[in-house]
């Protein structure tokens, strides 16, 4: 009996001493990757790396870049066992930021070395070469951006035009305000480095928004230049809609359908869901439809407002909706309602491709037509679509017709004008002297170049 239970005992140490072994004589390496490609980093760039090790877990690492002749390291990490078995941890990335000049990195050729080990006991044995090796570009050297345009006028809730000209390396560029960008396009002009851009002052701004024309290199270095804007201050109109419970019963349930979104038991706070969480998934949608554009512009003078129509609502209009006597909501109007007859055909403002034809939440059916640099135009509320999305459309061309489906309490067009998905007034659109004034005698002030359309991506 005890030469069995001996020999138990010491079949029980052979195999713990066996599994301890084959555990800890792990072979793999841990691996590295990047996150995301490095061929240029700047003064503001970050270098993000993933480790990953499959046994023993993660012992230690460190990240290097070599520039100069110089090796300087940028992280260095250790990382305690938590068991017997190593540290268990098995995947981790590491971000940190390159900052050339607190670290002394010069411009030019540089290469990246990253090195970790595990807590096999044979990384006593292995001689120390770095997991992911890599060379990249150090650019400390902004490009250049210059505004060509002098005068830029416009309106709270407007847009205006402007040219400005970059240096070559500029991969990225436009015009910021506040928390707006306003993409720019190239290849307009004779000159490759003349861009052009349309920028906003929206509606949710004041007047004293700062307009900066930026550019960017593929290194992430940022030049920006303030010029100088004169943004005209608007009072919008205070408007009450009432809202009763016939409204309710035939729009919530309506709208929650379309959308294919789970019933409301209560009316109020279906309707208070549509109108703000719906709204915005509705606005996130457009973002996403109008992100790109035609590189060139589409349209030619004024464009054509809904025929024999009058407005119901303006753009910028402060919506208060009362129900029962109380306020239960506010929300801004983005737009013209415009009505005439009930299901009257409607039409493209302008020449364009259509970029969105289907149902578009407080919307309903709607229509989104690219008019390009950036302007877009929306038709909403429409009982019938007869338009298909990426079809070219001209001036005056039928896209659907007038109905009461999304948030519509009557027949009606609802008509906005975009800039890259941000709604500016309509109004200017309409009239070809402003278009003249602020769009076209800039672009006639440098040679044009022979381009053909593009959507830019």
């Amino acid at each position: 009996m005890g030469r069995r239970l001996i020999l138990g005992l010491a079949i029980s140490v052979v195999v713990l001493i066996a599994f301890v072994a084959w555990t800890k004589l792990e072979r793999r390496r841990p691996t590295a990757e990047l996150v995301r490609p490095i061929a240029a980093l700047g003064r503001g760039s970050r270098i993000d790396v993933r480790l990953a090790d499959v046994g023993t877990g993660l012992a230690w690492s460190r990240i290097e870049v070599e520039s100069g002749g110089t090796t300087t390291v940028l992280a260095r990490d250790d990382y305690p066992a938590a068991s017997w078995r190593g540290s268990g941890l098995f995947e981790t990335t590491i971000t940190k930021p390159l900052a050339p000049v607190e670290n002394k990195l010069g411009e030019g050729p540089a290469t990246l070395r990253v090195f970790a080990d595990d807590y096999s006991w044979l990384r006593w044995l292995r001689s120390e070469r770095p997991l992911l090796e890599t060379t990249f570009t150090i650019d400390l050297t902004p490009p250049t951006i210059e505004v060509l345009s002098q005068q830029h006028y416009l309106k709270l809730g407007g847009l205006d035009f402007m040219l400005y000209k970059t240096s070559p390396d500029t991969v990225t560029s436009g015009v910021a305000v506040a928390k707006y960008f306003f993409p720019g396009s190239a290849g307009l002009f004779a000159d490759a480095g003349i861009h052009a851009a349309f920028f906003a002052v929206p509606q949710d701004l004041d007047t004293k928004a700062t307009a900066k024309a930026l550019a960017e290199d593929a290194a992430g270095n940022r030049r920006e230049v303030i010029f100088h804007t004169v943004v005209k201050p608007r009072a919008f109109a205070d408007k009450t809609l009432d809202i009763d419970d016939a409204f309710l019963e035939r729009k919530v349930p309506e709208i929650l359908q379309a959308g294919d979104l789970p019933a409301h038991p209560d009316l109020v706070e279906g309707y208070l869901y549509i109108n703000r969480t719906v709204r915005q998934n509705s606005e996130t949608r457009i973002k996403e439809a109008t992100r790109t554009s035609a590189s060139t512009p589409r349209w030619d003078g004024a464009f054509l407002r809904q025929p024999n129509s009058a407005p119901l609502a303006g753009f910028g209009d402060r919506r208060s909706y009362r129900h029962n006597g109380a306020i239960i909501d506010t929300q801004t109007h983005l737009g013209f309602d415009l009505a005439s007859l009930r299901q009257a055909p409607v039409v493209a403002a302008s020449t364009g491709t259509v970029v969105f034809a289907e149902n578009l939440g407080i919307y309903g059916d709607a229509v989104i037509i690219d008019h390009g640099l950036g302007i877009f135009s929306l038709y909403g509320h429409l009982s019938a679509i007869t338009v298909t999305k990426g079809q070219e459309v001209q001036r005056g061309d039928v896209v659907g017709r007038t109905g009461e489906t999304g948030l519509a309490g009557g027949d009606h067009l609802h008509f906005s004008i975009m800039l890259y998905g941000v709604h500016v007034d309509p109004v200017e659109w309409w009239d070809g002297k402003w278009i003249r004034d602020h769009v076209t005698a800039k672009l006639e002030q440098y040679p044009r170049a022979t381009v053909t359309a593009r959507r830019d991506e």
